[in-house]
């Protein structure tokens, strides 16, 4: 069943309460993680709680918990629960201040959520290439750390399913940066591309698995900019993200990428994304 933990106790997640005071609630002043459970195990926990670190020092918020006080909770959180597969949520706040201020309070303490609930999408029955539009990223320059506020990217994928779309595709000055939620990769003549890391996109857990098992096949990949034209022309366009894993992407605007279906490329690196949840 689906189980939460709030600052140290456990309920369902129907019966979690936060202060309308919370920092999070008030500004959007936390961060998050959302992990996959695959199996009765968290996906790349190591890697994930390295982010964790490094978002809550972005925004200058001292961690809570010690890496293996949050392995221990995270993993007790996946027991209680007995859901597979899962998403785990994990988000920290500032915690709650009263009288509103846009200044920071004095040491106090932050909030801590942490929610496991069954993800069917991650059995991942049926793949159907998405559609995609190309929008402006309009978003704020520090994409790279992964906050609560998402009000933008909220705002582009709306505006994409209006139009008939799956998601958007985000341009910063002619160059790609990412989709609303997730990392995205072209194949061009046999190489697999994607942007750089950069203030402007998030460091993808899964953007990186993905690359190592692309190295280790022996796949030749770039991290380098990418042009609205040159996407377009791609042979074929993945995005990925904790919930999509590797997920292909079958038109573009107007445009049809590779035969519209999933592409050879994204074959062999599905099945080495599979292979390694095992």
């Amino acid at each position: 069943m689906a189980i939460a933990y709030l600052n140290g106790e456990w309920m369902a997640p129907a019966d979690a309460r936060v202060s309308v005071f919370d920092r999070g609630f008030m500004f959007g002043d936390g961060i998050y993680e959302v992990m996959a459970v695959y199996d009765g195990k968290v996906f790349t926990l190591e890697e994930h709680l390295v982010r964790l670190k490094r978002s809550l020092g972005a925004i200058r918020l001292e961690s809570p918990h010690t890496d293996d006080q949050w392995r221990s909770i995270i993993n007790e959180a996946v027991q209680r629960s007995e859901e597979t597969p899962a998403y785990l949520y994990l988000q920290v706040t500032r915690g709650v201040e009263s009288p509103r201020s846009h200044a920071y309070p004095g040491p106090g303490k932050p909030t801590v959520l942490i929610t496991v609930m069954h993800a069917p999408v991650l059995a991942r029955t049926e793949i159907v290439p998405y559609k995609m539009v190309t929008k402006q990223d309009f978003r704020w320059g520090r994409g790279d750390i992964k906050v609560t506020s998402l009000i933008a990217n909220g705002l582009l994928k709306n505006e994409a399913l209006d139009e008939g779309f799956d998601d958007a595709l985000l341009f910063r000055d002619g160059e790609l940066t990412e989709a609303t939620a997730s990392n995205v990769f072209m194949v061009q003549d046999g190489t697999v591309v994607t942007p750089p890391k950069s203030n402007f996109i998030l460091h993808g857990i899964t953007r990186d698995h993905v690359l190592a098992l692309l190295a280790e096949a022996g796949v030749p990949c770039e991290e380098r900019a990418i042009s609205e034209d040159e996407l377009l022309a791609a042979d074929e366009i993945w995005i990925t993200s904790t919930g999509h894993e590797v997920w292909p992407v079958g038109q573009v605007n107007d445009a049809v990428i590779g035969n519209g279906s999933a592409g050879v490329v994204w074959q062999v690196v599905d099945s080495l994304f599979q292979a390694s949840k095992k």
